[in-house]
């Protein structure tokens, strides 16, 4: 996003940005690890208490659906998957849009087992929405998102 010519609005866009960046790379580190319990306190702390998270489900039959969950409904639909499995979602771009309070990060990323793996198990696209409270904090407020399918 460009902001008027002025020395202000440079530095708040920086420093914006870099704040919407943090927000994204900490829900990234949360949910990517070994097997086992992941630290969804860190996960609090950039999702808004009131976010969606919504994610593509694709069945054997029929159309791809739209599911639509709180923290919480995220939380208990993934621990088993990631109680189980190594996955490491490492994002390869991003573009980070801000305009006064508001702002969109397309953000695609490779899931993998290890992070040194040269090939990923999947791709995917994250499209976050986050806003900015009064108090100046910004949140990741929704987010949808999608993986590559053969």
């Amino acid at each position: 996003m460009t902001y008027p010519d002025t020395e202000q609005n440079a530095d708040r866009e920086t420093t914006d940005e870099r704040l919407v960046r943090h927000l994204v790379a900490e829900m990234y580190a949360t949910v990517s690890g070994p097997a086992g319990p992941r630290d969804w306190a860190r996960d609090r702390e950039v999702l808004h208490p009131d976010c969606r998270l919504m994610r593509v489900r694709r069945t054997e039959s029929g159309p791809p659906q739209v599911e639509v969950l709180t923290l919480d409904g995220f939380i208990e639909a993934v621990t088993p998957l990631l109680d189980s499995t190594d996955l490491y979602e490492i994002e390869t771009s991003s573009e980070v849009r801000l305009f006064g309070a508001v702002g969109h990060v397309w953000s695609t990323y490779d899931g993998k087992s290890s992070p040194d793996d040269a090939e990923p198990n999947f791709r995917g696209v994250n499209s976050i929405q986050v806003a900015r409270d009064p108090d100046g904090r910004w949140w990741i407020r929704s987010m949808l998102w999608d993986n590559e399918y053969a």
